[in-house]
């Protein structure tokens, strides 16, 4: 409601009511509970309707009393004024009663002027507390995501830690349940292929020469299982052919019906697997590193006879004899029936494959290392280590048809089972002897 001023007919000539208009702001600047209580400011709203009721003359000012409040708390004696003909005006010298100079209007000036004050004092403070609660929720969210933040770093310092003392030498590590075992073997330099001196000793493992594996990595504790391969074979759909050359009633041959499933004699998923190619082990990482999302591979040449060696310098890491071979290597021996000579004089109940880690582990903690199964490596076949790498990487020119197999296996007599021996075969064929082992370079 704006503030007008009311217009009080004297006579023929309209002068501002002064009272009005001062009653009019008060009735706008004090809705409800303006002045803090809802009784008090009542109480003020009766007061100014009466007032106006008095200085309007009563009757005299019905019109003009109905025209400011045509809901005041008199307006039904006004109305009943002018249905009685009453009211025609106030006389002009009452109009010394409604100046300014009237106290009763100064007091009420004060009072619409205290009242404004208060409001705005309150609007004030309204605005000031909606403005702490808008810096205190900012300053509480600022530390919500501060905290938050903390929280992802510290856990990534705790999965950072983990990781590192998971990816320590010695440490072991599966990234999922169905996933092979590994172990993390330290980095370090040897010397690779074997000197003249020893026995069994064959040309392709020289020259003797230092190689420097730079880092750490992760290689399967175990041999690729049959139930292992299985898994990658069904989840993949990959054919695995229905060919492979097996030792049958003492002879080799490529017969049909042959494969990973029926290598010709008996097995389980706790057996290594054989009958694969080079490309199925390599088909097989690279589907193990997309179940994961690790760079699972196949270890280098040198990779491989490092980790066989464990740190020794003998033949065979359990040392300088062939002697302890049935405690640690499945290889030909009494209890390998038609395989002919060659074999060592012990028993350890295998004619054929036996499951993983039936023997005991070298100084990595690797099972199988030597015997079992021959295992593919990454490199391709050159006839001596005359500008192999250094490094450790896998040497990838040469007879890239033929791939290099480490390790021996069942059939293999004693001087096979060495740690620098070193065969080879056709990367498309499958022989119901070769297997292979998994590495896997680990995230600095």
């Amino acid at each position: 409601m704006e503030m007008e001023a009311v217009m009080v007919r004297v006579g023929r000539r309209a002068r501002p009511l002064r009272s009005c208009a001062l009653f009019l702001a008060a009735v706008v600047l004090l809705p409800g509970a303006a002045l803090g209580e809802q009784t008090a400011s009542e109480v003020l709203k009766r007061q100014l309707d009466r007032r106006l009721w008095e200085e309007v003359g009563q009757c005299d000012g019905a019109e003009r009393y109905l025209e400011a409040l045509p809901e005041g708390l008199n307006a039904e004696d006004a109305r009943k004024c002018l249905a009685a003909g009453e009211g025609e005006g106030i006389h002009l010298e009452e109009m010394g009663k409604l100046g300014p100079e009237s106290r009763e209007v100064e007091e009420l000036e004060d009072a619409i002027a205290e009242a404004k004050r208060r409001k705005q004092e309150a609007e004030e403070r309204r605005q000031a507390e909606a403005e702490r609660e808008r810096k205190a929720r900012e300053a509480e969210e600022a530390a919500r995501r501060a905290r938050a933040e903390a929280e992802r770093k510290r856990k990534e310092r705790e999965e950072e830690a983990r990781r590192k003392r998971a990816q320590g030498p010695g440490m072991t590590l599966q990234d999922c349940p169905e996933c092979p075992e590994m172990v993390v073997v330290p980095s370090g330099r040897f010397q690779m292929g074997s000197p003249s001196s020893e026995k069994g000793r064959l040309d392709d493992e020289g020259p003797v020469h230092e190689v420097t594996i730079a880092r750490p990595f992760a290689v399967g504790v175990n041999e690729v299982t049959r139930g292992e391969f299985a898994r990658f074979a069904e989840a993949t759909g990959r054919s695995t052919g229905n060919n492979c050359w097996s030792y049958e009633s003492g002879e080799w041959k490529a017969r049909s019906g042959r494969h990973w499933r029926d290598p010709g004699f008996s097995q389980t998923d706790e057996h290594p697997v054989v009958c694969v190619r080079w490309n199925d082990a390599q088909a097989y990482v690279r589907w193990l590193s997309g179940e994961t999302g690790e760079a699972y591979r196949l270890p280098s040449e040198a990779e491989w006879e490092y980790v066989a060696r464990a740190g020794t310098r003998t033949a065979w890491y359990w040392g300088e004899s062939e002697s302890g071979q049935c405690r640690y290597a499945n290889g030909a021996d009494e209890a390998s029936g038609d395989l002919g000579g060659g074999k060592v004089r012990c028993n350890d109940g295998h004619a054929r494959t036996s499951p993983v880690g039936s023997y005991e582990a070298n100084g990595y903690g690797l099972h199988d290392v030597l015997g079992n199964v021959w295992e593919w490596v990454q490199d391709c076949w050159n006839e001596s280590y005359a500008g192999a790498p250094r490094d450790g990487s896998a040497w990838t020119s040469g007879e890239c048809g033929r791939r290099v197999l480490r390790g021996g296996s069942w059939h293999a007599n004693p001087r096979n089972l060495r740690s620098a021996d070193r065969g080879r075969y056709w990367s498309g064929n499958r022989v119901n002897l070769i297997g292979f082992r998994v590495a896997r370079t680990l995230t600095p």
